[in-house]
């Protein structure tokens, strides 16, 4: 009788370890996919401001509320000179709307943690999707629509030091 009731508590014990690796495994996914939306929708956002379809006043001073943490600042700080600058260039000349490519061209190995946190603080990637690229340079990281954020993101991983270049593509 007490066998059979360690072999039941037992296997309860493997049914309740295969029951919390499913949940965290469901709830990695769903981190995922909430980030993936995030990512999406803040290229949308982005977008738009690019096209003068939205305030970027407006987006800013909403968006300032749920930046929290400093490195989340870094990435929106748009400084007072930076967008008088873009709106005396968009007065004077009519562009051509224009995409960058943000390309990691090299990954030194004594940097390559730096390098994969600045890609992930970048991309919003989890961390294997974030080292798969980091290994696979040079590649492709990321596409932007102004030249100010390419800037920004060229220069936060070449401070972690990676070797990186922007190309830019008319649209």
């Amino acid at each position: 009788m007490n066998k059979r009731l360690e072999q039941l508590l037992k296997k309860k014990e493997q049914l309740n370890a295969q029951i919390q690796k499913i949940k965290t495994r469901e709830s990695a996914e769903k981190k995922k996919e909430d980030t993936r939306r995030k990512i999406l929708l803040g290229a949308l956002v982005m977008e738009m401001m690019d096209r003068k379809e939205l305030d970027r006043d407006k987006i800013m001073k909403r968006l300032e509320g749920f930046l929290v943490r400093d490195i989340d600042r870094r990435l929106f700080d748009f400084s007072v000179e930076e967008t008088v600058n873009e709106q005396a260039s968009t007065s004077t000349t009519e562009e051509k709307p224009q995409t960058f490519e943000v390309i990691i061209d090299e990954v030194p190995t004594e940097h390559k943690i730096a390098i994969l946190k600045a890609v992930r603080t970048v991309t919003g990637f989890e961390l294997k999707e974030a080292k798969e690229l980091v290994e696979s340079a040079p590649k492709l990281l990321i596409k932007v629509e102004n030249q100010s954020s390419a800037e920004g993101i060229k220069k936060q991983l070449e401070k972690a030091g990676a070797r990186v270049s922007l190309k830019s593509i008319k649209a």
